[in-house]
């Protein structure tokens, strides 16, 4: 399914700012989360700040943490990130489609002008992603750890998208 999302982090000068990328597919938080938990885990090594680095790099057409250098892709220009997922369409065969889109920055008090389903925000000093909806408004917090599956994607899903924890704001 097509859910938009943006995924980021506030800004460490200005905390009240937002620097996000965007992904296409599968942004509700059965997905999200332990797909960023799995990145988080194996690709950058349980570094919190690589995480942020990595999904900053690019828009993204969706995060698969399953994608190899050899994954198809749909269109023209898209490129694998081993570890990490898709990217939007930016170059094919070393020509330039499109020049890559620019960080996207704004105030999360006006998140809903995005037209995104859910933002997800990391957070590099507590190892945590903080679910906020398309309007900002925040839903939960989950800890990256607890989101990682020790029986297959069904259980992370579980811990981490179906219900906030029992700490969340609700």
């Amino acid at each position: 399914m097509s859910t938009t999302c943006c995924i980021g982090a506030t800004d460490p000068d200005n905390p009240t700012l937002v620097r996000a990328r965007i992904v296409h597919y599968d942004g509700y938080p059965s997905n999200v989360l332990p797909t960023l938990a799995a990145i988080w885990a194996t690709h950058t090594h349980q570094d919190t700040a690589a995480l942020i680095t990595t999904i900053l790099a690019n828009d993204w057409e969706q995060l698969d943490e399953d994608t190899t250098a050899s994954t198809d892709t749909n269109f023209a220009g898209q490129k694998p990130v081993p570890g990490v997922g898709i990217t939007l369409a930016s170059a094919s065969d070393g020509v330039t489609v499109d020049p890559p889109e620019p960080v996207t920055v704004f105030p999360l008090c006006h998140a809903g002008h995005l037209d995104v389903a859910w933002i997800y925000l990391i957070d590099a000093a507590t190892d945590t992603i903080v679910v906020h909806t398309g309007d900002g408004t925040r839903v939960s917090v989950y800890p990256l750890g607890t989101c990682l599956s020790t029986d297959g994607a069904g259980a992370a899903e579980r811990r981490c998208g179906s219900q906030p924890p029992a700490s969340a704001p609700r």
